[in-house]
C-alpha cells in the first residue's frame, strides 16, 4: 500500500508539472496573440482615418501629401495637418478629442487582455490537470497492471476448459468464474455462441437437402420395382413408369444443380461478371420470353424511365425468372402478371413482378427467402417447386447490393420488388468480375 500511495504522489507530481507547463504556454501564446491583433487593430484605424480624412477634405487620397500631426501642451489639443509637397497647406483637422476617447477604449481593452492572461496564469494549470486526468488514470492502471503478479495458474485452468471442450456441451459455453478473465471468457463464449448458429445453419441444411432428395429417389425406387415385376409386358405401366422416373430425374437435377449453387455461393466461389447495363432492356427481354414459354396468363409490360445499373445481367435475368416462374406457379390461369422496371419512389432503378395470385400470411412475408421453406398454403400443393429458388434469387440481390420490397396480401396477390444503389457516374464503362 506504501509504494501504491508514494507512486500516485510521485504521477501527481508529474502531471502538475507538465499541467504548468502547457499553462505557461498557453498564457505566452495568448499574451502575444492579442499583442498582434491589438496591433493591426491600430494599423487599420490609422489607414482608415487618413484616407476617410483625406476622401472628406481634399476630395480624392494622394501618396504625394505630406502629413503631420502636432501636438499640443495636452492631447486635447493635438491636430493633424496635410500639405503638398510645396509645403501649401492642404487641411487640418483637430483630433485631440477622438485621441483621448480612444486613450480609453485602448486602456479598457488592454486591461481585460492582461485580466485573461493573469487568469489564465492563475486558473489555467487545473484546468489543464482536468483535462489531463483520464490520460494520468490511464498512465496509473497501465502502471497498476504491469506491477500485478502474474498468476499462471488462472491461463493454464483457460487452456484447459477451451481444451475439455466439448462440441455436445457447446450450448453452456465456458465459464470460469473469475473476474479477471471476464473478458476473455465473454469473447470465447460469443465465437462459440457464432460457430454454433453455423452449425446449426449448416445441419438444417443438409437435412433439408437430405429430404427434399429422398422423396424423388423414393419414387423413383417405387417405379423401378413395379416395371421389374409386371412393366416389362404392360405397356400402360412401362409408360406410365418411364415418364414418372423422368420427372423425377428433373427435379431431381434441377435440386442438385440450386444446391451447387448455393454451396458455391456460401464458399465466395459463384462468379459475378459486373458492368454497366440498361435494366429496361433486360427486363423486356426477360418479358419476351415469358410470352414464348408461358401462355397460361396474362403478361404486361410497364417502365417509368430509362434506368441502368452495374451488375451480372445473367444472374440479374435468373432472379427476375426465378421471382417470375414463382408468380407463376401461384397465380389462376388466365390472371394477369405485371414485369416493370424504371425508377423506385427515390429514383433508385428497380425491376417488380406483381401477380394476382393466393398471396402470402404476414408470418410467411419474412421467411420467404429462406431455404426449403414453404408456407402452409401451399405445402402440399403440386407446383414442383424444391424452395430453393427463391433463396437462390436473394442470394443474387444480395450480391447486387440490392434489396427486396415484398408487398403480399392473400387472396389478392404478390408484389416484389429489387431496388438497386443509384449508379454512380464514375462507374459507368467500369466492368469487373467478382
Amino acid at each position: 500500500m506504501g509504494n501504491k500511495a508514494e507512486n500516485i504522489k510521485t504521477e501527481s507530481v508529474k502531471v502538475t508539472s507538465i499541467a504548468r507547463k502547457i499553462n505557461l504556454q498557453n498564457a505566452c501564446r495568448r499574451a502575444v496573440s492579442y499583442l498582434q491583433v491589438d496591433f493591426f487593430v491600430c494599423l487599420l484605424l490609422t489607414l482608415v482615418f487618413v484616407y476617410g480624412m483625406d476622401v472628406q477634405e481634399a476630395g480624392e487620397f494622394s501618396f504625394d501629401y505630406d502629413r503631420y500631426v502636432i501636438w499640443g501642451e495636452t492631447l486635447k489639443e493635438a491636430v493633424y495637418r496635410v500639405e503638398t509637397d510645396g509645403g501649401v497647406l492642404v487641411y487640418t483637422v483637430e483630433i485631440g478629442q477622438w485621441l483621448r476617447w480612444l486613450r480609453w477604449v485602448g486602456v479598457c481593452v488592454c486591461i481585460a487582455e492582461l485580466l485573461q492572461v493573469i487568469d489564465e496564469l492563475a486558473h489555467g494549470t487545473a484546468r489543464v490537470r482536468r483535462h489531463l486526468k483520464p490520460l494520468n488514470e490511464i498512465a496509473l492502471q497501465a502502471q497498476a497492471l504491469s506491477e500485478q503478479v502474474f498468476d499462471e495458474t488462472k491461463y493454464h485452468s483457460l487452456e484447459d476448459a477451451i481444451s475439455n471442450f466439448k462440441v455436445e456441451t457447446m450450448d453452456a459455453g465456458i465459464h470460469m468464474h473469475d473476474k479477471d478473465l471476464m473478458g476473455i471468457e465473454a469473447a470465447l463464449n460469443g465465437l462459440l455462441e457464432r460457430i454454433r448458429a453455423s452449425y446449426k445453419q449448416q445441419t438444417q441444411f443438409v437435412s433439408d437437402a437430405s429430404h427434399e432428395l429422398r422423396t424423388p429417389i423414393a419414387v423413383i425406387q417405387g417405379y423401378v420395382n413395379m416395371l421389374d415385376r409386371w412393366g416389362k409386358e404392360d405397356e400402360a405401366i412401362l409408360s406410365e413408369s418411364i415418364e414418372a422416373i423422368k420427372n423425377e430425374a428433373g427435379h431431381m437435377q434441377k435440386l442438385v444443380e440450386q444446391l451447387l449453387f448455393l454451396a458455391r455461393g456460401d464458399a465466395n466461389r459463384q462468379s459475378l461478371d459486373k458492368k454497366r447495363l440498361c435494366l429496361n432492356d433486360m427486363m423486356r427481354e426477360v418479358y419476351e420470353e415469358s410470352l414464348m414459354i408461358d401462355e397460361k396468363h396474362h403478361y404486361k409490360y410497364e417502365e417509368n424511365g430509362c434506368v441502368y445499373v452495374f451488375g451480372d445481367s445473367d444472374m440479374l435475368k435468373q432472379s427476375a425468372r426465378i421471382l417470375i416462374d414463382n408468380a407463376a406457379k401461384y397465380t389462376k390461369e388466365g390472371e394477369e402478371i405485371v414485369i416493370r422496371a424504371g425508377e423506385w419512389k427515390d429514383g433508385s432503378p428497380f425491376f417488380g413482378i406483381q401477380d394476382n395470385g393466393i398471396g402470402m400470411a404476414s408470418q410467411d412475408v419474412i421467411h420467404v427467402f429462406d431455404r426449403f421453406y414453404r408456407a402452409d398454403a401451399v405445402r402440399n400443393s403440386k407446383t414442383g417447386g424444391t424452395g430453393l429458388g427463391l433463396s437462390i434469387a436473394k442470394w443474387i440481390i444480395d450480391r447486387h447490393q440490392a434489396y427486396c420490397d415484398i408487398v403480399s396480401r392473400q387472396e389478392l396477390g404478390t408484389r416484389f420488388c429489387v431496388i438497386f444503389p443509384k449508379l454512380a457516374h464514375d462507374n459507368d464503362n467500369a466492368q469487373v468480375s467478382v
